[in-house]
């Protein structure tokens, strides 16, 4: 055991180490060829999430000039060209509330745009509507024009307005008392102004705010690859105030939807380090000072004839771009330790994989003999033992199988048994009790003759009668049960004996309220005494609507198995208990209160069934009820029994 031990240390130590050497080559050169392809995918991934906002600006673009040409803002060109000559049109506020319920209507349907305003050529603004509310100004009829707004006071905004160019899109930053105040950020989009035109003549302007919730919710989605962090900021060399501002970013929850707030500016982002190299290069990446840290970044031109731009960066931590080599790196120092130790009990393993296996079967086959026949081996092991294993485990459920098909069969001639033995004894006793029974009721009739029809006797002669009649029908019940007529074998069509069989059963369910029902259909043909098993199957019906309560529902049902025909009778009552289970097939057992019952029903139904080369099982339902079932075969019996009696006396 030494020397195999030393044999198989020496062996390991001289594959390990080259090995190891090996894999941590790879290891080193698979990370940088990893690093190269992550920095092509997050590159990729911000070029297609400057593709998504471009498309979604270009939609948003070409509804605003589908917007400006719509016939309510055509109509209302002359009353941006009276107000810019200072005179007020004559239907102005009809016309102004008309397209007010417009836009209003317009916004509704597209919540992207925030404010809608009409300007006339003094940039003064005729109709506002922001964020679904009209906006409108005072009017005392005077001197004063009704604008939405107060007059702007900046020439700077105005020449801006007037150097758009009829027909052609632009955008406008608006002045601070447009938006808010000075020192928040502001919208974090450009206003879109649209020239409206009449005969080449500008006659007013469209002006239109995007509050950027669509963007959020492309940036929402976008993927994130290795948990970065998005970052958008605005490029505006002409306006120092949006200069580096940013309007996007993960990592302080700043969403391009926020307007009245304070954000840091890009110059401060991260001690200014991606400024200053944007400075140089507008699409790269960085590696922050700490070394942990690397921020790709691309430029993107959100507006044309504009010198402005959007930054798009991903900041990514190394450490979890790099944590899968990291982890191999850790794991190839651990299984090199673990492999020394391993080696040594590598041969122990190898015997234990033959010895444990075949200690188990042996400990199965002992326990087996002792009486545990629910015992079974998991195969496990070599080819040959698990083979051993798997007969051991089939030679046990063959002799399960025998067992139980052993003790079905005693049952069964023990049933057998039983029937011929109480049928002998219950014609012996029926005839020699009918004879009695009929004189009484001879007797009662004769004496009521004679009895004056109000007599006080004629009461108890009738009682005495009926007594008499249904102790005639209990011995009618026992000498049917002890004749067993053999069946008349025909074909005949399962569903319509089933609804035949339901329909006389009908009155009974009707008088508890209970339903009987069945989706029984088509040509399925049954082989067997059709009067004997209707018998049966009404009999099953009428104790499963006395098991059942009110208001409750029975179903028939037909299925067909390779080898069987089965009908199912399904109720909802409480059952019987599993001690009495085995006893409900015995002769005069019954559960009805007395006078209900004679308890010869299922003894009958399951003579009937085996005369069929069939059996009759009653189980209880895992939900709650009884399921009874009846299995004929498919095809028919080889034989008809001769027409005998219990007593084995030809009929």
């Amino acid at each position: 055991m030494r020397l195999r031990t030393h044999i198989l240390l020496w062996l390991t130590l001289a594959t390990l180490l080259p090995m190891l050497l090996l894999v941590l080559g790879v290891t080193t050169y698979s990370e940088r060829q990893y690093r190269v392809n992550a920095d092509k995918e997050i590159k990729a991934d911000l070029s297609r999430l400057a593709s998504e906002i471009d498309r979604r600006l270009y939609y948003e673009r070409q509804m605003i000039k589908s917007l400006a040409s719509a016939p309510d803002i055509i109509k209302y060109l002359p009353v941006l060209l009276r107000a810019a000559d200072g005179d007020l049109h004559p239907d102005y506020f009809v016309m102004s509330a008309q397209l007010t319920r417009f836009l209003k209507t317009f916004q509704g349907v597209a919540p992207g745009f925030s404010t809608l305003r009409l300007l006339d050529l003094h940039a003064n603004t005729l109709i506002k509507v922001h964020l679904g509310r009209a906006v409108f100004g005072e009017f005392d009829g005077i001197e004063s024009m009704p604008y939405a707004e107060d007059e702007l006071e900046d020439d700077d905004f105005l020449d801006r307005l007037h150097d758009v160019s009829a027909n052609q899109m632009d955008f406008i930053s608006l002045p601070p008392e447009l938006w808010g105040w000075e020192g928040l950020r502001g919208p974090s989009m450009l206003s879109t102004v649209y020239p409206l035109s009449q005969d080449n003549q500008i006659q007013g302007y469209f002006m239109v705010d995007a509050n950027g919730e669509q963007i959020d919710k492309i940036l929402e989605v976008a993927p994130r690859p290795y948990q970065a962090t998005l970052l958008i900021a605005e490029l505006n060399p002409d306006q120092p105030q949006r200069d580096g501002m940013i309007l996007y970013d993960d990592a302080n929850k700043i969403l391009f939807a926020d307007t009245n707030i304070k954000t840091d500016n890009l110059r401060k982002y991260q001690a200014g380090q991606l400024w200053r190299a944007l400075q140089t290069k507008t699409d790269d990446q960085i590696v922050e000072s700490n070394g942990r840290y690397v921020i790709y970044y691309i430029d993107y031109a959100p507006y044309s004839n504009q010198l402005v731009s959007w930054v798009i960066a991903a900041r990514v931590d190394l450490n979890i771009m790099l944590s899968p080599f990291k982890r191999i790196r850790i794991g190839i120092l651990l299984i090199a330790a673990l492999t020394l130790l391993i080696s040594l009990f590598v041969a122990g393993l190898g015997a234990r994989q033959i010895s444990a296996p075949l200690a188990r079967l042996n400990e199965g086959m002992k326990r087996y003999a002792a009486g545990d026949t629910r015992v079974r081996v998991k195969p496990r092991g070599s080819f040959e033992i698990r083979q051993l294993q798997t007969e051991f485990n089939q030679m046990a459920n063959t002799l399960e199988r025998a067992r139980a098909e052993r003790d079905q069969a005693q049952n069964l001639m023990l049933q057998n048994d039983k029937l011929t033995s109480i049928g002998q004894m219950a014609a012996g006793i029926g005839h020699e009790l009918n004879n009695p029974l009929n004189n009484i009721l001879s007797l009662t009739k004769l004496l009521k003759r004679n009895l004056p029809e109000q007599a006080e006797q004629q009461q108890d002669l009738d009682a005495l009668g009926e007594e008499a009649r249904r102790a005639s029908a209990i011995i009618s019940s026992v000498l049917n049960f002890a004749r067993q007529i053999p069946p008349e074998f025909s074909d005949f069509n399962v569903c319509e004996w089933i609804n035949e069989s339901i329909s006389l059963a009908g009155q009974a369910a009707h008088d508890r309220c209970i339903s009987l029902y069945t989706d029984c259909s088509g040509e399925h043909i049954l082989h067997g005494d059709r009067r004997q098993l209707q018998q049966v199957l009404i009999n099953l019906m009428l104790n499963s609507i006395h098991a059942s309560t009110e208001a409750t529902e029975i179903e028939v049902r037909f299925t067909r198995t390779e080898k069987h025909n089965l009908i199912h009778v399904l109720d909802s009552g409480e059952g019987i208990p599993e001690s009495d289970l085995s006893r409900v097939f015995e002769p005069f057992y019954t559960t009805k209160p007395v006078g209900e019952g004679s308890g010869l029903g299922l003894s009958v139904s399951m003579g009937i069934m085996q005369r069929h080369d069939g059996s009759l099982i009653l189980r209880n339902r895992k939900s709650h009820g009884m399921e009874a079932i009846m299995i004929l075969p498919l095809q028919p019996p080889p034989s008809e029994q001769p027409d005998t009696d219990t007593t084995g006396r030809r009929l």
